[in-house]
């Protein structure tokens, strides 16, 4: 008997709270009506009425859309309150989405009503918030394009294939016809996300100023060849071997353009590390444009030469510039250079001119070549050259012996 007591009085006590809790926030709805009713100009008893049913998550979807629509007033956006009060009817479980939603869209309400009109499941929501927060961001049409893409025959693609049509999206932002004109496309077969990923990389990639004052006016022609590793090829030739403020000649732009196309998953490699070891050269950085192509064009074509070159970088050869690489690449055989490439790099650290012409071709088997006016010009040759130094008995001995093996290997070879 005691114990029925004490749960009989415990169950009152619950239940006093409750209704005191539920009075309390009835008050609390039927104040906040009667503000909402002053701000939409609508009877307070049609504000009750709606919302006499309703939850407090509900209850603060219209309460947000309320504010929202006085917000609008002050800056002369006009909307129908019929359109919050039809909203508030349409979407009767709000979600996080429905919040961001109508926090995002700049536009009227009507706007809202025919979004939510036609997003009335979580996947379409979460696309059109995506669209709102991503490639639409900053535009003044967020809201049509939004509206047409979901009234589209296409809305499905869109929908399920989003990322498909990002980039469009972004380049056609501020132009309300934009869905209008991606359906005609997508209707004849012609949209295509490769060029407008393209399109869109190259105008982001103009926008550096650098890039500007380079390839001005080559924009269609890189967005034909584009991928993302050309633009990073593109990067680091503007960056490393192009004036900043002066605009190259229109020829210096072709020979750009010419081996940004030619760039593959082949050459890639080799051309990174060409440009890392010469870009810091003084000399005519122009000029140095042209022999890069001339170079690139050779050791994609010759191998022999693509393997000297390959040599070249990995035994740190001391040259200044690439014209010099190229010359030494028309006067040397290079077949018999790379079997005696140490003989070679020896012949071209240490000589310049004809007496470094003439001993590329002599000279090739002497491992032991010292030049008669060594060069003067390049102090980094003559600070890293080990040529200079005394050599021990023990030192030469190797050389010659690894001579030896060379001419034998030459030798079969040339059999």
């Amino acid at each position: 008997m005691n114990i029925q007591k004490t749960s009989t009085g415990f169950c009152g006590a619950s239940m006093r709270k409750f209704i005191l809790h539920n009075n309390r926030e009835t008050k609390y709805m039927i104040e906040t009506c009667n503000k909402l009713s002053g701000l939409l100009g609508e009877p307070t008893s049609t504000i009750v009425e709606l919302t006499k049913n309703s939850d407090m998550k509900r209850f603060s979807f219209l309460q947000k859309m309320v504010n929202k629509y006085n917000f609008q007033n002050k800056d002369n956006i006009t909307s129908n309150p019929e359109s919050v009060l039809n909203i508030y009817s349409m979407v009767e479980k709000p979600t996080p989405m429905h919040f961001s939603i109508v926090s995002k869209t700049k536009d009227s309400f009507e706007s809202i009503e025919k979004i939510f009109s036609l997003a009335n499941d979580e996947k379409t929501l979460e696309f059109v918030q995506d669209v709102q927060y991503g490639a639409l961001k900053d535009s003044d049409f967020t809201s049509k394009i939004i509206i047409d893409m979901l009234s589209s025959k296409n809305r499905d693609k869109y929908i399920n294939n989003a990322k498909n049509y990002t980039s469009y999206l972004k380049l056609h932002a501020d132009n309300k016809e934009a869905i209008s004109n991606l359906d005609k496309l997508i209707d004849s077969g012609k949209f295509s996300k490769l060029r407008s990923d393209a399109q869109l990389a190259v105008k982001n990639l103009m926008k550096k100023q650098n890039m500007k004052v380079a390839m001005a006016g080559k924009t269609s022609n890189l967005e034909a060849a584009y991928t993302s590793e050309r633009e990073s090829f593109l990067n680091k030739i503007v960056n490393n071997f192009i004036p900043r403020k002066k605009e190259p000649t229109d020829a210096t732009k072709n020979t750009v353009v010419d081996m940004y196309k030619t760039l593959n998953a082949e050459n890639t490699k080799l051309r990174y590390e060409i440009m890392d070891k010469f870009k810091y050269n003084r000399n005519d950085k122009t000029a140095e444009i042209v022999e890069m192509k001339i170079l690139f064009d050779r050791i994609d074509k010759d191998k022999d030469a693509k393997k000297f070159v390959q040599k070249a970088i990995i035994k740190d050869l001391k040259i200044p510039s690439i014209a010099e690489l190229n010359e030494v690449l028309d006067t040397v055989p290079l077949k018999k250079a790379n079997v005696f490439f140490n003989n070679a790099k020896r012949i071209i650290e240490q000589a310049s001119g004809e007496e470094r012409k003439t001993a590329l071709v002599k000279e090739l088997e002497n491992p032991f070549f010292k030049a008669k006016e060594p060069q003067k010009k390049a102090k980094i040759i003559r600070m890293y050259s080990p040529y200079e130094r005394q050599e021990g008995f023990l030192s030469k001995t190797a050389r010659f012996i690894e001579n030896k093996i060379n001419q034998f290997i030459y030798n079969h070879l040339a059999a």
